[in-house]
């Protein structure tokens, strides 16, 4: 089910990127000034995908905005089914684990608690970077951002979802812990078994 529900938002989107944010004539002038004044390239010699909201009259491109609305479904769809899983999670472990042990019942409620910091990991790294480049197109502002930075915020998310994982699953946290105590343990052994070299200074 999963995957085919990836291949098809996947899918999804890159027909939609393809169609909507497709280089034209007027995207094509728009971009060239910049992309020659920058990195002395003319872009309708390299392949690229621009959205570019308004004509020269102000009027707009509602094929280049519809991939902004279509990029908007997007996000909402997966942000709903991360809040229903984590709901329904909640309450179908709320009615179960009451017949757990007290140990069990602590472990259920530190992943439950995990899911909730992997629900605002994404918010940080992935939702909120996207929304801001895809919906300043939208606001006919002449700015020179490095947009770059925003888009490396996305491979954060990976990283963090394991070490919230470990930060807050008490056993992945302690064996977290020794490992980097044995860690610099042995750092701090192989420094102190180092030789040195003392140089004698004597006066002439």
């Amino acid at each position: 089910m999963w995957i085919s529900y990836s291949l098809a938002f996947g899918i999804e989107l890159a027909f939609a990127n393809y169609y909507l944010v497709k280089m034209d004539q007027y995207s094509t002038n728009y971009m060239r000034a910049g992309m020659l004044e920058r990195y002395n390239v003319d872009v309708s010699e390299i392949s690229a995908l621009v959205c570019v909201a308004y004509d020269a009259d102000g009027s707009i491109r509602w094929k280049n905005v519809g991939n902004v609305i279509n990029l908007t479904f997007v996000m909402l769809v997966q942000y709903a089914v991360i809040i229903y899983c984590a709901a329904k999670m909640y309450i179908d472990m709320e009615e179960k684990i009451q017949i757990l042990s007290p140990s069990l019942r602590s472990l259920h409620k530190q992943f439950f608690k995990t899911l909730v910091l992997q629900i605002v990991a994404p918010t940080l790294t992935l939702f909120l970077p996207v929304m801001f480049v895809i919906y300043l197109t939208i606001l006919d502002l002449e700015v020179d951002l490095p947009t770059g930075l925003f888009i490396c915020a996305l491979p954060l998310y990976p990283a963090m979802d394991a070490i919230i994982v470990m930060y807050v699953v008490q056993d992945y946290r302690r064996a977290a812990k020794n490992l980097l105590k044995k860690v610099l343990n042995r750092t701090r052994k192989d420094t102190k078994q180092t030789p040195c070299n003392h140089v004698a200074v004597g006066k002439n």
